[in-house]
């Protein structure tokens, strides 16, 4: 189901990460590509009738996975397409899962929210700000949603130090 992403096929999933992805939380292409290599990242892809329909962008790091990008193409929303290839990228994966959200200030991250506490995933209410992905963007608040359970502050900052040190290359 899940297709690791190679140079060769790079371009042609970035533009669905382009589309998901407003440029505050998204690397410049060059940036994103060079992730490839890096020890800790995947980019998987899963097709639908011969094209990417869904991406993640995935950390293993230490003892938990952590969700940087999930993405489904527009035609494959509302379906309940993205919710099961996030559903078979947990059970493939086996880990305690971690990702970023914007905080539920208007219906769209509402709902965003929502479709993640159907999938098992806790709001942690921890004041959390993303590293800018880009040079010249301001650091961006955000909240962690954690699965299988919420996480007590101790984890909240084991994880931030571990995603801010492996992902971000940032001592904030």
């Amino acid at each position: 189901m899940f297709e690791r992403i190679t140079e060769e096929t790079f371009d042609e999933i970035f533009p669905l990460l382009e589309e998901a992805f407003p440029v505050t939380e998204l690397r410049v292409k060059e940036d994103q590509k060079s992730l490839l290599d890096e020890e800790y990242y995947r980019l998987y892809g899963v097709r639908k009738d011969g094209r990417f329909a869904a991406v993640f962008g995935v950390w293993e790091i230490d003892d938990f996975l952590y969700i940087e990008h999930f993405a489904v193409r527009k035609d494959c929303r509302n379906g309940g397409y993205g919710g099961n290839c996030l559903d078979a990228l947990l059970e493939e994966k086996k880990k305690p899962m971690v990702l970023e959200v914007e905080v539920p200030e208007d219906e769209m991250t509402r709902r965003r929210v929502g479709f993640y506490e159907r999938h098992g995933l806790i709001y942690n209410d921890y004041p959390y700000l993303q590293p800018p992905l880009r040079k010249g963007n301001d650091l961006l608040p955000l909240r962690l949603m954690t699965k299988p359970t919420a996480i007590d502050k101790a984890t909240y900052e084991r994880y931030k130090k571990r995603m801010y040190a492996v992902v971000y290359k940032y001592e904030g």
